[in-house]
């Protein structure tokens, strides 16, 4: 496209967002779509019904006391896509999820001109042959290279190919409305020359956007030896409200299934919760993480715990001269709180423990970005205990690295203490987890081996 037909070619118009759209169905009409949506994978006598909830809209509720560990439901996805992440491979079957064979976007891109990267296998096949369509008439403007912003905008256009139940599913579930979400639209309007600007398809598109953001799920899942991260839309998994220490944690079977579980037994009548953010993050790392990307501030019994149930996730070393005792947060209703050390009990503001911690999070992410198991493992031994207690969530997570690094690799590279180092981080976790009462996780069944 010349400069002057892009400056002839009109912005997109989206309406400006209310902070949550409206719903259009009840909750026994959600209900209702659910099992439609669920089809043959509906249990008979579900243990588990719908309904509204005192957290936070609807919810699920237990319909039978449930016992730890037991499936409660699996679900196929709605809508599902690449995440085109900069750390994938981009060249990945956007259908089958397979690595495409060769070495350059040109040979996995779609001979016929869409764009979209796809196999051999899949180009024939009657899902990508609409998508290639669609996306052919709308121009796009790379044809050499894989465009992961259009990429990424792939399982939100899937909402073109809905049937009229899953479209009303789709219409019934939560959307929060947020300006970054506009942009993303933008951003994938900004990959082709004929994308649709008419304003009824635009207002569905971008509430596909917004349903899709709020409820979605990053799925990783292995095919053929190759790992594969996409975002998955599924409604019935997506009603399950937050908790810091839920009672129920999910995996998935393949990019496109997801299997909720039991963690503890759940009463009859209670209501069945999971976590958004990891169970291992500190509090203040969760309540961010939470505001930016879910729009609510949890205040449940963990999160004004400033021990974590005497984890110490939060806890950092005291910075007073001949002091090493843990400091931590005074208090957690703030994203800026006090921290207090618990031995010389001085107090610190906020600003200055967190470049603390801003510096343990660097110094660890870059290692696990860069360093080898060996060096990983010296790091954590000899070097974090110089700056960072061993409770603090940081460490904890390049523990974990090592952990699933080292299991999902070949073990036989590794020497018997470097085997010991990583059953001993493995107890440590397991210890955390079950002090934070998480029982039967996802997390302690992924490094017990459980989940392969």
């Amino acid at each position: 496209m010349s400069q002057t037909e892009q400056e002839q070619t009109p912005k997109l118009q989206l309406q400006q967002p209310m902070q949550q759209m409206t719903i259009s169905a009840s909750t026994q009409e959600l209900a209702e779509l659910l099992d439609i949506h669920l089809g043959a994978l509906r249990p008979k006598e579900p243990a588990w019904r719908v309904a509204d909830s005192p957290i936070s809209g609807r919810g699920i509720f237990a319909s039978r006391d449930i016992e730890a560990g037991e499936e409660l439901f699996r679900e196929h996805t709605l809508l599902v896509g690449p995440t085109a992440h900069r750390s994938t491979n981009l060249r990945t079957c956007t259908l089958c999820y397979r690595l495409i064979p060769g070495t350059t976007d040109p040979e996995a891109l779609c001979p016929a001109g869409c764009g979209l990267p796809v196999c051999l296998a899949c180009r024939d096949s009657p899902r990508h042959e609409l998508e290639c369509k669609l996306f052919r008439k709308w121009r796009p403007l790379e044809q050499n290279r894989i465009e992961p912003r259009a990429l990424r905008i792939l399982s939100v256009v899937r909402c073109f190919f809905l049937d009229e139940p899953q479209r009303k599913l789709l219409y019934a579930m939560q959307a929060n409305a947020d300006r970054y979400y506009m942009k993303e639209v933008e951003r994938a309007a900004a990959c082709f020359e004929h994308f649709p600007r008419e304003q009824d398809m635009l207002d569905f598109f971008y509430r596909t956007v917004c349903a899709f953001n709020t409820n979605a799920f990053e799925s990783r899942s292995n095919v053929d030896g190759h790992e594969v991260l996409v975002r998955a839309l599924y409604p019935l998994a997506g009603l399950l409200n937050h908790q810091c220490t839920p009672n129920a944690a999910h995996h998935f079977k393949d990019g496109e299934t997801i299997v909720v579980c039991a963690t503890e037994r759940i009463s009859k009548g209670a209501e069945i919760t999971m976590s958004y953010a990891k169970l291992l993050w500190s509090t203040l790392a969760r309540k961010m993480f939470l505001g930016m990307t879910k729009h609510f501030m949890c205040q449940c019994v963990r999160c004004q715990d400033p021990t974590e149930n005497g984890t110490y996730l939060s806890a950092l070393f005291c910075r007073e001269q001949g002091c090493r005792g843990l400091v931590i947060p005074v208090q957690t209703r703030t994203l800026q709180p006090d921290w207090r050390c618990l031995t010389c009990e001085n107090v610190f503001p906020h600003a200055k423990m967190a470049r603390y911690q801003d510096f343990a999070l660097n110094t660890i992410n870059n290692r696990i970005n860069s360093c080898s198991v060996q060096d990983m493992i010296h790091f954590i031994n000899e070097l974090c205990p110089r700056f960072c207690p061993p409770s603090n969530y940081v460490l904890i997570e390049a523990k974990l690295n090592v952990i699933w690094r080292m299991t999902r690799f070949d073990r036989d590279q590794y020497t018997p203490e470097e085997m010991a180092h990583m059953d001993r981080y493995r107890e440590e976790v397991l210890a955390i987890l079950h002090k934070l009462g998480a029982g039967e996780c996802t997390l302690k069944k992924l490094i017990t081996e459980e989940i392969p």
